[in-house]
């Protein structure tokens, strides 16, 4: 993961940082943070639209759980999984992929 860190932050002109033991406990933990971008079908009630597009900004997708608009349970990580598939899936069959 560090390396990882580090070539992605290189590749983005960023400078790295990856900080292992400052969570809590000092354990590697991840979350999925929901509802930062969320999606529906009117710009002024959402980010996105129900494939991951930007309302009002053409090629821009989101596809992570930010678009969730809203906890939808104990770990969500297969819903997101499937939702970015879905999203992918419609980008290829439109032949923008």
């Amino acid at each position: 993961m560090k390396q990882a860190t580090s070539e992605l932050g290189h590749a983005a002109g960023a400078e790295p940082f990856f900080s292992l033991d400052n969570g809590p406990l000092g354990k590697d933990i991840t979350v999925h943070p929901l509802g930062g971008c969320p999606m529906a079908d009117d710009p002024s009630h959402g980010v996105v639209d129900g494939y991951g597009q930007v309302h009002g900004h053409r090629g821009l997708h989101i596809s992570d759980g930010s678009t969730v608009p809203t906890a939808i349970g104990v770990n969500p990580s297969e819903t997101i999984a499937a939702l970015a598939e879905r999203n992918v899936e419609h980008l290829v069959a439109a032949g923008r992929a």
